[in-house]
């Protein structure tokens, strides 16, 4: 009997569904690519999310198809995921909680963090704030004054080449910045971030 793809396998092909989808439509003006693209994403939420969660989310996002049109209601998650991840990067620098990238950092390392690594996971905290909220505003201000072609390039392309490339930058930038500290391999960071993304950050304040 054939094995189902992983749950990850089955998110990874819907967030691909939905990008090519959606700026198809964008390129096409079809509507019928554009409700593809919103099912797309509906199917990303009920593989993604954990639990009965997923599901609940899912229908809600389907029944959205209701009462707007899916042209419309494509231009929302880019600005909503974006600002709520940057509310997580954001939240996590007050006084008391560890710093979202000191606990990635923690969890690939498997040791508490030197103080300069501390002080550099907390900076990098920061500039992944900043950038997951400009560019929420970038895109919330290019659907409303730029044509959705350029909307949709940006939302679509290069919001995500920014995310690549600060991430593969950062890896390397730290490689270089501290050499005297043992870092893992790239794929091995991957790997320890996509599982430790279910757990919860300790407030820094536990020992």
């Amino acid at each position: 009997m054939r094995a189902w793809p992983s749950r990850r396998v089955l998110a990874g092909l819907f967030l691909l569904a939905y990008l090519v989808l959606t700026h198809s439509a964008v390129l096409t003006g079809a509507g019928l690519l554009a409700q593809g693209a919103w099912l797309g994403l509906c199917g990303l939420a009920v593989v993604a999310v954990p639990g009965s969660w997923g599901l609940v989310a899912g229908v809600l996002l389907a029944a959205a198809l209701l009462i707007a049109d899916a042209e419309t209601l494509l231009k929302l998650p880019p600005v909503v995921l974006d600002l709520a991840v940057a509310t997580w990067f954001g939240m996590s620098l007050a006084p008391g909680e560890e710093p979202l990238v000191s606990w990635f950092a923690r969890l690939v390392r498997g040791v508490e963090l030197p103080p300069d690594l501390a002080r550099y996971t907390r900076n990098s905290t920061i500039v992944w704030t900043v950038l997951l909220g400009t560019m929420a505003v970038v895109a919330a201000a290019l659907a409303l004054f730029a044509t959705p072609q350029a909307w949709s390039l940006f939302a679509n392309g290069i919001s995500y080449v920014l995310l690549g490339g600060l991430f593969v930058g950062e890896y390397f930038y730290r490689r270089v910045r501290y050499p005297h500290h043992e870092h893992e391999r790239f794929v091995e960071v991957i790997r320890r971030i996509a599982r430790g993304v279910a757990l919860t950050p300790r407030r820094s304040a536990r020992k």
